[in-house]
């Protein structure tokens, strides 16, 4: 792998921050890091989720009852079992973002969570 060049202005704040609580700097990038990654992720699968929506009255068509994975806005694969389409999907592409989902009558699942009451009404 190759070795990562910082600003001067990022060593110095890393360098303080490490101080500050006693982690190494490699500890404090690998976190920052995982965390833009996650982030970037989630962009991704929104995204995948958008084109899924778009694709899904033609996927009802064609694909009603069986698992679906999106990857750049498009179907690359389809299979009944979601179990196997999730193994050759990662097989083929690795880790990176693909949603896989069912084909439903509705795009998206409608979940309603309910929530105790503090007893106040809005203000």
């Amino acid at each position: 792998m190759q070795a990562l060049t910082l600003r001067s202005d990022l060593t110095e704040t890393l360098a303080a921050q490490s101080r500050r609580e006693a982690r190494p700097v490699d500890d404090i990038v690998s976190d920052a890091v995982e965390q833009y990654l996650e982030a970037q992720w989630r962009a991704q699968l929104d995204e995948e989720l958008a084109a899924y929506v778009k694709l899904h009255p033609e996927l009802v068509r064609t694909h009603f009852g069986a698992w679906v994975a999106v990857h750049d806005g498009a179907v690359i694969d389809h299979d009944l079992d979601r179990v196997a389409l999730y193994r050759r999907i990662r097989q083929r592409y690795g880790r990176i973002p693909v949603l896989v989902c069912e084909v439903t009558e509705q795009p998206v699942e409608e979940i309603w969570l309910r929530t105790p009451s503090t007893g106040r009404l809005p203000a």
